[in-house]
């Protein structure tokens, strides 16, 4: 009987979208699918409300960079990158490190006659940080030595091969919103790690004499002197970096015979060469509210937990036994909306993501955005923010609901941060066994 219902069900919705094509656009003939229905005389509209079965569940990985020449039709890497690591009860511990290439000013560069390495120093410029910054951060940075493929996408939990360590800063206290003296000039928050003189020394100076085939080109460059990995072995919070200011570099100053000087290494993504540059995850959910060796797909939890930089979503898919309860003769699905909302008192400061998305859910593996997002400006998700902190995010599923009932496919599908490489966000959302404000479905259907 469900079966012969939903078939039924099926059929309207495929009119439904019929209908409605022929008033749209040829090019864009599903935009408005559903909104609007006319079905002569007296309209009787309603809404239903079903519940979500919604549980956290772990994502393999997350794509960081694309494969170099895809990466540059959208016009290179991100400036923002992040650094550092959050401890809570709810999330465990996140880490986030840096790794990128860096270039010359200049080719064939020539440090002169008896050239000497005074002070290296790699500079970056903080925008903001996420998480608990009065904790001290110890900062390193190592040489790669592995280079980047320019054939591979990247991914949050890539571990290339890496070197020794040429830098380090202890103690650091970060201050993203303090000016600083960089050169003794005010400077915006910009963090000095002082970088190993020796290594700089036989890297660049002993050989670099305007003949040095390694330093020959940018693309020899990048062969040459790989890169650097950026990490924090402690402290309370991530910080966004900006690769892309003036302030972001390695200054190398050195003297010669005739005079004293210095150069620069820079992530500048206007060479003929393009740095690459992109941040990794790692999460340990040891000790936290996450506890992933019990997950069930069939109950719902009262908490689900969502964060960027990899690591956790919120997974769910459609009831299609509660939604077969709209097969009724008449009935026909105008809209579909999923309402989440943020958990509250939970006596830890956790900031929401600002924007979500939904995409198609597999194994542990992230897919597609739903057709909803596959229209410009569609979907929604944007973090709506209610007095008392009833704070919520709805998603519009109008589209992905009609194609699970013609195609009868019930993807699994997946709450996820829209940034999720370039923020720190992390998001816990009430789920449906919540006795207030539960997860649900909101369907708005007509009659006549």
């Amino acid at each position: 009987m469900i079966l012969k219902k939903l078939q039924v069900f099926s059929k309207r919705a495929i009119l439904t979208m019929a209908s409605f094509a022929l008033l749209s656009a040829c090019e864009k003939p599903t935009d408005g699918l559903g909104f609007d229905q006319v079905i002569g005389g007296t309209i009787e509209a309603d809404t239903l409300h079903i519940p979500i079965i919604s549980y956290t569940t772990a994502v393999d990985s997350i794509l960081v960079a694309l494969p170099y020449q895809q990466q540059l039709l959208f016009g290179g890497y991100n400036s923002t990158r992040l650094i550092g690591r959050t401890v809570s009860s709810n999330f465990g511990t996140e880490e986030a490190r840096l790794l990128a290439q860096l270039l010359p000013e200049q080719v064939n560069p020539d440090f002169g006659d008896n050239p000497i390495i005074d002070s290296v120093n790699l500079y970056l410029r903080i925008t903001e940080a996420y998480g608990d910054t009065s904790i001290a951060m110890n900062i390193s940075v190592s040489e790669l030595e592995q280079s980047f493929s320019k054939d591979s996408s990247f991914y949050s939990n890539y571990s290339p091969l890496v070197g020794r360590e040429i830098g380090r800063l202890d103690n650091y206290m970060p201050q993203p919103k303090t000016n600083v003296l960089v050169e003794d000039l005010l400077a915006p928050a910009t963090i000095r790690i002082p970088l190993d003189l020796a290594f700089f020394q036989s890297k660049f100076a002993d050989v670099g004499n305007g003949e040095f085939d390694s330093l020959a080109s940018f693309t020899n460059f990048v062969e040459y002197f790989k890169g650097i990995e950026v990490k924090s072995e402690n402290g309370g919070c991530v910080l966004y970096t900006n690769l892309a200011s003036n302030y972001s570099l390695i200054r190398i100053y050195y003297h010669n015979d005739l005079d004293t000087t210095f150069t620069d290494l820079s992530f500048n993504q206007d060479k003929s060469t393009v740095p690459i540059t992109f941040s990794t995850f790692n999460q340990d959910y040891s000790n936290s509210d996450i506890d992933l060796s019990t997950i069930d797909s069939t109950t719902a939890q009262d908490l689900t937990y969502v964060q960027a930089m990899g690591g956790v979503v919120t997974a769910f898919k459609f009831d299609l036994n509660k939604i077969d309860s709209l097969s009724q003769e008449g009935l026909i699905i105008n809209r579909a909306l999923i309402e989440f909302y943020t958990a509250q008192g939970l006596g830890t400061a956790v900031a929401p993501s600002p924007r979500m998305e939904v995409r198609l859910f597999n194994g542990n593996a992230l897919g597609d955005r739903i057709l909803d997002y596959q229209v410009d400006g569609g979907g929604d998700g944007n973090l709506r923010r209610g007095a008392l902190r009833e704070n919520r995010y709805i998603f519009d599923v109008s589209r992905q609901l009609f194609s699970v009932l013609n195609s009868g496919v019930n993807n699994s599908m997946a709450i996820t941060p829209l940034t999720r490489t370039t923020a720190a966000n992390r998001t816990i959302l009430r789920g449906g066994k919540e006795p207030q404000e539960q997860a649900k479905v909101i369907i708005y259907y007509t009659k006549p």
